[in-house]
């Protein structure tokens, strides 16, 4: 992790988050459709994830763009929530220290070893 990324997505201000939630709706869209959402299971993050789990369920019929601005539009408070409690900082201008693929393989690799 880049050590200039303090903040958290709570302390953005809200077009920052937006920005923030959008990237990773999408990588968490990609997740779910994979059905490889374990590593996420080591945070307490469950009530969050069942959220947003529950109505990306419901939009499976729609187009992937469809879905994506659907979720991040319906279960944003839940995302920030869960971001929050995934141990990644962000910078000012609202990217994350480090993409989401590899907070991902990081995640994986340390539970892998431990």
């Amino acid at each position: 992790m880049n050590n200039d990324a303090q903040l958290s997505i709570t302390q953005l201000d809200r077009s920052l988050q937006h920005k923030a939630v959008e990237d990773f709706a999408a990588f968490y869209l990609q997740l779910f459709d994979a059905n490889n959402l374990e590593v996420m299971s080591n945070y307490d993050v469950a009530t969050y994830m069942t959220d947003i789990n529950e109505h990306l369920t419901y939009g499976r019929y729609m187009t992937k763009a469809q879905r994506l601005n659907d979720t991040v539009n319906f279960s944003f408070t839940a995302y920030i929530n869960l971001i929050d409690r995934l141990d990644q900082k962000y910078f000012t201008r609202g990217n994350s220290a480090l993409p989401w693929n590899e907070w991902f393989a990081a995640q994986f690799a340390q539970i892998a070893t431990s």
